[in-house]
C-alpha cells in the first residue's frame, strides 16, 4: 500500500522518514545524514534531505502532537526574549515543565498582554484543566497576568491556578536557550 503523502517520491517512504527523524532529534546535519545514507548503499544529496525535513515536518509534528503522552506538571515556567530570524527581531516565548523539557513556543512581533494570551492559550489547548500546572512561574511583565486572568474567565484554565513572580525561579528557563541554540537552528524558522 502506497501512502498518498509520498507520491511521486523517489524514495522509500521509511528513509524520508528515518532522515526526518534523525535530524529532528539529533544535532546532526544534512550533511552527517548524507554521509549515513551513502554508507548504508543508498545516495541522497544534503538538499534533498532539507526539502524532506521542511515538506515533511510540520505535518509529522501535527500527527505526534495528538498522539502524546500528557502528564500531569506541577508548575510550568513562562518566559520570552528577543531573537532576532532571517534578519528581523521577534519574541520568542516558551514555557517548559519542572523536568526542563520544552511544552512549546511562539514567536511574535510585540511583548504584550495579547502575545502572551496568544502563547498561553496555544500551550494550554493540549491540557485538560484536570492537567494543567498548579502553578507558573513567570517574570515580572505584567502581561502574563492579564493572560492567566482573561484564560481564567473564559474557563480553558483551571481557577486555583497560582502565578509566581519570582526571577530567581526562572533560572532553568534562561539556560534552556542557550543550551538549545546548538542544535536549534532559528534562521530555518518560516514566519
Amino acid at each position: 500500500m502506497t501512502h498518498p503523502e509520498f507520491k511521486w517520491k523517489h524514495f522509500a517512504p521509511e528513509i524520508i522518514l528515518w532522515c526526518i527523524r534523525w535530524y529532528g532529534s539529533t544535532p546532526m546535519s544534512y550533511a552527517n545524514l548524507s554521509d549515513m545514507l551513502q554508507e548504508r548503499g543508498i545516495s541522497v544529496n544534503r538538499s534533498t534531505i532539507y526539502r524532506w525535513f521542511i515538506e515533511y515536518a510540520p505535518a509529522l509534528r501535527k500527527k505526534l502532537r495528538r498522539r502524546q503522552f500528557i502528564r500531569a506538571d506541577s508548575s510550568w515556567q513562562l518566559d520570552e526574549t528577543y531573537v532576532k530570524v532571517k534578519g528581523k527581531w521577534h519574541y520568542l516565548y516558551r514555557a517548559i515543565n519542572k523536568q526542563g523539557e520544552t511544552l512549546d513556543f511562539y514567536f511574535s512581533h510585540k511583548r504584550n498582554k495579547d502575545a502572551a494570551y496568544q502563547f498561553l492559550k496555544r500551550c494550554l489547548r493540549h491540557y485538560p484543566t484536570e492537567l494543567q500546572p498548579q502553578t507558573l512561574n513567570t517574570d515580572k511583565h505584567s502581561s502574563y497576568a492579564h493572560a492567566i486572568a482573561r484564560l481564567k474567565k473564559e474557563g480553558r484554565l483551571r481557577e486555583d491556578v497560582e502565578q509566581r513572580q519570582v526571577k530567581s525561579l526562572n533560572n532553568s528557563i534562561e539556560s534552556v536557550l542557550v543550551n538549545s541554540n546548538r542544535t536549534l537552528s532559528l534562521e530555518s524558522f518560516h514566519s
